[in-house]
């Protein structure tokens, strides 16, 4: 399993942007230009450049019957928050999320367990709950996009928040929370519990010719996973 981390920002400036645009086929450039605002063009940017190095490595992406897409031998996932996308691949299913921390506290109550609202509310200030929030979050999220199923799994009817601690609710997953950058959290979800977030710029996605051109070693020392 894989997961890169990349930061979108240095898309600001034009001449990168019009090399990674370039980089991208018609219809992706058309989704990018939707965008009113350039923080969001950036992450739709990345987004393809990812999406186009696995296309040229495994053939046409189609779309599975839970609605993920896939290649052909290869299981991927992709997520964003702020100005990062992460994006994680594995040959077993995979799901993979990043939050910016404070950014959902709203929803907390919809979408945990009776147990987990309990555990999240005697955490500390305000400022902790978010940070704790927002671990149990991109855990549920990534276990979510990890089965297939999305929004399609109600989050508030299974726990990963025990106490302060995370916990794949299925044997069958290891959710995994790797070391993210300030103020962000980062869960990835799979069968394999081996996996560290490399940082990948932009300029190494546009040198690369398909996504095993980012791996840096077959060899990866877990993070924290949990069964």
């Amino acid at each position: 399993m894989r997961c890169f981390l990349t930061d979108c920002s240095p898309l600001e400036d034009p001449d990168l942007y019009a090399r990674a645009y370039a980089r991208l086929p018609a219809w992706r450039r058309e989704r990018a230009d939707f965008y009113r605002f350039p923080r969001d063009r950036f992450l739709s940017i990345a987004a393809g450049l990812y999406m186009g190095l696995v296309e040229r490595g495994h053939g046409a992406v189609s779309i599975g019957n839970d609605g993920k897409p896939r290649a052909d031998g290869l299981e991927f996932n992709a997520s964003h928050s702020g100005c990062y996308v992460a994006f994680a691949c594995s040959e077993h299913a995979v799901g993979v999320d990043i939050e910016e921390v404070g950014s959902n506290m709203d929803i907390a109550e919809r979408v945990t367990t009776p147990d987990e609202y309990i555990d999240l509310m005697e955490c500390g200030d305000l400022r902790a709950r978010e940070d704790l929030f927002c671990r149990m979050w991109t855990a549920k999220e990534s276990y979510m996009k990890a089965l297939g199923k999305g929004m399609g799994l109600p989050p508030e009817t299974f726990r990963v928040l025990h106490g302060r601690e995370i916990s794949s609710p299925s044997e069958d997953f290891a959710i995994t929370e790797l070391s993210p950058p300030r103020g962000y959290h980062v869960s990835v979800c799979c069968e394999e519990e081996c996996c560290i977030l490399e940082d990948i710029g932009i300029e190494r996605l546009l040198e690369a010719e398909r996504i095993e051109d980012l791996f840096r070693s077959p060899v990866y020392r877990p993070e924290t996973a949990f069964r």
